[in-house]
């Protein structure tokens, strides 16, 4: 009776050896499998990035090849006082043309809609449209014309003709600012040795300026304002200090002020804070109409 209760035992713990070697063998298998199927995911992955980039670039050649402009460049930009708006004078170089080919040059912004006809030959196009100084999403479109067809192409487009300005605020710099409160909870903010620098849209030579100053903002007014003074390079501005009080809820707007000979004033976001309990409180962004520009 003991040696067969002693073969039972025997065999059950061979049976358990067993049964553990085969879910050991079973959890290789799984990661294996495991392995095999997130190789294969990795794979697929990426035969499908390069499928997407396959179609992408399929794409672009198909575009590409149903453009008629091959080429553009916005040459310069300058204003006209007269009729109060950015002249941008624009060439183009088309990929097939006819004797009886005509374009014409389209900016638009919102409902408003200005144009101008370019003159050229040989496929090769040149043209000068007018663009609001106050512009906003402006894009610039070229039409295309030949007997009796007629495709319009986009060029380009600008959040704002501010982006087109001949005068351009490349950088800037302060000291500061500094803000001492009184006992009344009244209280100074002084900014020191303010810098702007200025440039020509994309490069260009700036135009004659006048009337440079540093501006101080309170609540939108001006609440302190110095005259430039001409820095160590063309088209660098600096100013010692600027302060003016300020009360608990105050806003303020570091800004820098000229004027060109067309007579069109820009007026450039440097830097902003708010006055809170604790004194200078978070710092302001510029909105969307900086900078701001005004006439004579």
């Amino acid at each position: 009776m003991d040696g067969k209760k002693n073969r039972m035992q025997v065999l059950t713990l061979v049976l358990c050896v067993a049964l553990l070697g085969l879910n050991l063998w079973q959890l290789r298998q799984i990661s294996d499998l495991r392995g095999q199927l997130g190789s294969v995911e990795t794979n697929l992955q990426m035969e499908t990035r390069r499928l997407d980039e396959r179609v992408q670039a399929v794409q672009r050649t198909v575009t590409e090849a149903d453009k008629l402009v091959q080429d553009w460049e916005l040459h310069a930009v300058d204003v006209d006082p007269a009729s109060r708006c950015l002249r941008a004078e624009v060439s183009l170089r088309l990929k097939e043309w006819r004797e009886d080919t005509q374009v014409r040059l389209t900016a638009v912004q919102g409902t408003n809609t200005r144009q101008a006809a370019m003159t050229g030959e040989a496929g090769q196009y040149s043209g000068t449209v007018e663009i609001p100084v106050n512009s906003q999403g402006v894009r610039l479109l070229a039409g295309v014309s030949a007997g009796g067809l007629r495709k319009e192409e986009d060029l380009f487009g600008w959040d704002s003709a501010s982006m087109l300005l001949p005068v351009q605020c490349g950088g800037w710099g302060i000291g500061g600012p500094s803000y001492a409160r009184n006992a009344d909870k009244t209280g100074t903010l002084t900014v020191s040795l303010c810098e702007a620098e200025l440039e020509g849209f994309e490069g260009t030579g700036l135009p004659q300026l006048f009337g440079q100053v540093f501006r101080l903002r309170r609540n939108g007014d001006v609440a302190a304002e110095k005259t430039a003074m001409y820095g160590e390079t063309i088209g660098q501005y600096t100013c010692e200090e600027l302060s003016a009080s300020a009360s608990i809820g105050d806003e303020f707007i570091l800004t820098f002020f000229c004027r060109d000979e067309s007579g069109l004033g820009y007026e450039f976001f440097l830097n902003g804070w708010s006055i809170d309990d604790n004194g200078l409180g978070e710092r302001l962004a510029p909105e969307a109409d900086w900078p701001k520009v005004t006439w004579d």
